[in-house]
């Protein structure tokens, strides 16, 4: 048995080290008390990657990966690809942002290969190319520089041109590949590679089966090589249970979501009006009221809730909402918000068709009649002569795509998204659901503070200011 030799307080921060160096110097604390300075001579005599080879097959436990902590960029995947990162409660990372970026130039990604079908993905790009400058030109006249409301001039352009990218990002099709970065530990890489194994889409199964092989390549020692095989006898039980369940575990469709919270026809309706339809059967309002009526009514600007109400259990709810809009609520990890499988049935979310009609005046009808016409396109695919999948079509479909998603949210993620989301920086197709997960609250909790904007106008300056700027250094 080793005893630690240094009973001294000592704090070491290591920031250089080799993910699976890092990953056995944490790991081996549960075996010797040693000092990590002791061990981290070891590491440097073993030489890098080689050290957890030596320890590892003996530790005889996965949470060793746990500590290993690598960052990988992937790049020109469809955003449908993304989310399949994306969808997992531990992810870190960021994504090439429609808001501020230009995508005019960006490939998509046709699942059918087909003229058919490139025809629509080229139709969308075209009316999103065509009418870009017309809706920036129409929002600079809708919102004029006045000196006495803005920083500067440059300050105020860079908000029209954000809203335009706002509003005009409705007509990237699904399709649309981007740039993204994942932070994770080892562990975590790995098991999410063996789900999305078995997705159902063959883009993302092919991205897994690519970013599996470089993390062999990288970290050879914490890998058996053999998780993303096509037959791996240790794997085949777990491999036949996610084929099983991999559509329903990677999206979620309309009707599923109908069945399981019994939507009804007429909250159908109220749903595609903007209602937020809360089912509350799930949660302990009367304990909450009860027992933590000071925590709630208390909280200042800024306070995170207790962790400790997500205990009381979560609201379950449904919205209506465009699916460019939907990717800001899966980032709050803490709830559950399924990906709900992108349909033509709604047609274009009702923001953006109010917002171009608004902006657009008599101009818009050609534009509407342009959409439309996509979006039959899109529902008479089911007389083409090659076979269709409803998985594969969501490429075809634009991002203002109105979709229903379901939410399952306790207290302390309402507050934090319906807060976060309602602000003025937020895309305007968002900040009403946000600001109507507040009304829910203050409805079934009488008194709890809350500090969200419910101001229904949502231009802003600061939407040009989210930025990263390169500093002039002298």
């Amino acid at each position: 048995m080793t005893k630690a030799t240094d009973k001294t307080n000592k704090i070491v921060i290591l920031h250089d080290l080799h993910p699976e160096d890092g990953a056995m110097l944490q790991a081996l604390y549960s075996r010797s008390p040693a000092g990590v300075e002791s061990h981290l001579d070891k590491v440097e005599k073993a030489g890098a990657g080689k050290f957890m080879s030596q320890y590892y097959v003996g530790y005889g436990h996965a949470s060793i990966g746990d500590c290993g902590v690598t960052n990988i960029f992937i790049e020109n995947y469809s955003m449908l690809a993304c989310k399949a990162i994306q969808d997992n409660p531990l992810y870190s990372g960021q994504e090439a942002s429609t808001r501020y970026l230009d995508f005019s130039e960006q490939p998509s990604f046709d699942p059918y290969n087909t003229p058919y079908t490139r025809s629509i993905l080229d139709g969308w790009l075209t009316l999103y190319n065509t009418w870009m400058p017309k809706v920036e030109a129409a929002i600079a006249k809708a919102y004029p520089f006045d000196e006495n409301s803005y920083k500067s001039e440059k300050a105020w352009k860079s908000a029209v041109q954000v809203r335009a990218f706002d509003t005009m990002r409705s007509y990237l099709p699904v399709g649309t590949t981007t740039l993204f970065s994942w932070t994770t530990n080892l562990r975590q890489a790995r098991d999410r590679m063996m789900k999305l194994k078995s997705h159902p889409l063959p883009e993302v199964r092919q991205m897994a089966q690519d970013i599996f092989k470089q993390l062999v390549d990288k970290y050879p020692n914490s890998f058996s090589g053999q998780e993303m095989a096509e037959a791996a006898g240790r794997y085949a039980d777990r491999d036949a249970y996610n084929q099983a369940e991999a559509k329903r575990e990677n999206f979620e469709s309309y009707a599923e979501i109908k069945a399981r919270l019994q939507i009804t026809d007429a909250e159908e309706k109220a749903l595609l009006d903007g209602a937020l339809i809360a089912r509350t059967g799930q949660i302990d309002i009367d304990g909450l009221k009860r027992l933590e009526t000071e925590t709630l009514n208390n909280r200042p600007r800024g306070g995170v809730a207790p962790r400790r109400l997500a205990a009381y259990g979560q609201y379950n709810m449904a919205c209506a909402i465009d699916f460019g809009s939907y990717r800001d609520l899966q980032r709050h990890r803490n709830g559950v918000a399924p990906l709900p499988l992108i349909e033509p049935t709604f047609g274009m979310f009702k923001w953006y068709t109010d917002e171009l009609a608004r902006l657009l005046g008599d101009d818009y009808a050609e534009l509407e009649a342009a959409t439309e016409a996509l979006f039959t396109q899109i529902k008479e695919l089911d007389n083409a002569d090659f076979a269709v999948d409803p998985m594969l079509t969501q490429y075809l479909l634009p991002m203002g795509t109105t979709v229903i998603c379901s939410l399952g949210y306790s207290v302390p993620q309402m507050l934090y998204v319906g807060e976060l989301r309602s602000g003025k920086t937020v895309h305007p197709s968002l900040r009403p659901i946000a600001q109507n997960m507040l009304k829910q609250l203050a409805t079934d909790l009488p008194g709890i503070a809350l500090h969200g904007d419910m101001d229904e106008d949502s231009w802003n300056e600061k939407r040009g200011t989210q930025t990263i700027t390169e500093k002039k250094v002298s």
